[in-house]
C-alpha cells in the first residue's frame, strides 16, 4: 500500500436521513451519507479569524532562537546520559527485582530535593501564566 495515494472523490446526491424514532434512552440522529451540492448549500462567504502576531512577538521570537537553540545543544548530552541510565536501569530492575527498591530509595532525596528547588519557580511560572492570561482577556 502506497502512502501517498490520490483520496477517492464521490459525488454528492443530496441528503439521506435516518428515520426519527423515539425510545428510551435513544435519541434522534441525522445521517449524513454525502456532501451537499449547490442547491443544499448555496455558495455564501464565510467571515474566517486571521491570526496575526505583532510585529514585537516577532522580533522577539527573532531574538529568542538562538538562544533556546543553544539551551537545546547544552542539554541533549545530559538528556542522552539520563535517557542511557534510564533504559540500563530498567534492563538491571527486569533481571533483579531488588534493584528497583534500592534505586528509589537511594533516588528518594534527590527527586525531593528537586522538588523543593523546582517548585517555587514553576509557581511563579503558572502564576505569571495566568496572571497575564486574565490581563490580556480584558
Amino acid at each position: 500500500m502506497s502512502a501517498l495515494r490520490k483520496m477517492k472523490t464521490y459525488e454528492a446526491v443530496g441528503y439521506e436521513t435516518a428515520p426519527l424514532k423515539r425510545s428510551a434512552g435513544w435519541l434522534p440522529v441525522v445521517i449524513v451519507t454525502s456532501h451537499g451540492t449547490a442547491a443544499y448549500e448555496p455558495a455564501v462567504p464565510i467571515a474566517v479569524e486571521v491570526e496575526t502576531r505583532s510585529v514585537a512577538k516577532n522580533i522577539a521570537l527573532f531574538l529568542a532562537a538562538p538562544l533556546i537553540g543553544l539551551v537545546y545543544l547544552v542539554a541533549m548530552p545530559f538528556v542522552g546520559l539520563g535517557a542511557l541510565i534510564w533504559i540500563g536501569a530498567k534492563a538491571l530492575a527486569a533481571k533483579i527485582p531488588a534493584v528497583k527498591a534500592m534505586a528509589l530509595a537511594i533516588a528518594a532525596p534527590f527527586i525531593g530535593l528537586a522538588f523543593v528547588v523546582a517548585m517555587p519557580f514553576l509557581g511563579l511560572g503558572a502564576l505569571a501564566w495566568v496572571g497575564s492570561r486574565r490581563l490580556t482577556a480584558r
